[in-house]
């Protein structure tokens, strides 16, 4: 009997928990949404960049001291493709590049390659700017 009770309280509490549902994910953004669906879940961003068909949508998320950057909606080609967030009302539902546990870490450059290249940047001719003669005292 015992054994029968605890097995009908384990599945009433597995009924009622939810893994993710803790979370509202009325106002989540997903893959594939447009820039006006994502408006219309987190309304109007503080900034909007576009490079090339790349959008970029940045929220607010009360820790931009902290860690240095807005939320951030990904879109390319009118499409949702990435999310980084971390104020607990943004909810992104696909796969983020940067997951809520990541901390920003200093990335040091690459050693010198062995070719005996001096790591300077190729195929940019930089001319040092030449100093004009003083005018001669028949130009004066």
């Amino acid at each position: 009997m015992t054994y029968r009770l605890l097995l009908v309280l384990a599945g009433a509490a597995a009924l009622t928990a939810s893994p993710i549902a803790a979370q509202d994910t009325t106002n989540a953004v997903r893959p594939g949404m447009t820039d006006a669906d994502v408006r219309a879940r987190w309304g109007e961003p503080v900034a909007v960049r576009h490079v090339n068909d790349w959008t970029y949508l940045f929220y607010r998320n009360g820790e931009e001291r902290e860690f240095g950057y807005y939320d951030t909606v990904f879109l390319q080609g009118g499409q949702v493709v990435d999310a980084i967030v971390r104020a607990a009302e943004h909810v992104y539902l696909g796969t983020s590049s940067s997951p809520p546990g990541r901390m920003p870490a200093f990335t040091p450059p690459l050693p010198p390659s062995g070719d005996g290249a001096s790591g300077q940047v190729t195929g940019v001719r930089v001319s040092p700017q030449s100093t004009p003669n003083p005018p001669s005292p028949a130009e004066r």
